[in-house]
């Protein structure tokens, strides 16, 4: 009788084990999982010409695919290139991880310069990895459209342009302006004033090009 008694506790220390790890293993997936990753990229001519020059100088940097990854809650990442005219490729990439920032610049790379010098981290911005986002986002960097959809394009030709990415909130999206100094519309102005945010954040640190 003991052992039967012994075989059933058994069995049910077993069930009740099993049960417990299947409901672990079958945890419903949160909100921000349950949302669908979404890509918004121009139909137009720059973007596979621009992202060919962007995707080798990212791999070069061994910075990720920003179309390809999903990041979680309320992590970000923004990067903006700057070039694709007679400059070489260079920008800057901006990333917050479980509420941690970071900084990458990434420099336009040249004969002269050593592999070591092919990218540099950032300390923080003067005034601040928050205050530096708000700054951003204030001046639309999530929000810009692309400039061919708002027939706001300089119309230079071998001046420079900037490409936006922005990975967030289960979102990847991206620009371009071209030229924007030579276009006359007010989203112009504002890339500008992006890209001045950078360095006038970051401007001490960065090397000379």
């Amino acid at each position: 009788m003991r052992v039967v008694i012994l075989i059933i506790g058994l069995c049910l220390t077993c069930c009740s084990s099993y049960l417990s790890q299947s409901h672990v293993q079958q945890k419903s997936p949160t909100v921000d999982q349950l949302k669908e990753f979404r890509l918004v990229i121009p139909k137009e001519t720059w973007e596979p010409i621009f992202f060919k020059a962007i995707d080798e100088r990212a791999a070069l940097a061994k910075l990720p695919n920003l179309r390809a990854i999903r990041l979680s809650n309320d992590d970000l990442e923004t990067r903006i290139w700057i070039g694709f005219g007679l400059t070489a490729l260079r920008g800057f990439d901006l990333n917050r991880s479980a509420g941690q920032w970071t900084g990458i610049y990434i420099q336009g790379i040249r004969p002269q310069l050593s592999p070591r010098e092919y990218e540099k981290v950032l300390a923080a911005p003067k005034s601040g990895w928050q205050s530096l986002w708000q700054r951003l986002s204030d001046k639309g960097i999530l929000a810009l459209p692309d400039a061919r959809a708002i027939a706001c394009e300089g119309g230079a030709l071998d001046g420079v342009s900037y490409v936006v990415e922005n990975n967030f909130d289960n979102t990847y999206r991206t620009y371009m302006y071209d030229n924007p100094q030579f276009a006359k519309c007010k989203e112009a102005k504002q890339i500008i004033e992006i890209v001045d945010t950078f360095y006038d954040e970051f401007g001490s640190q960065l090397p000379r090009e």
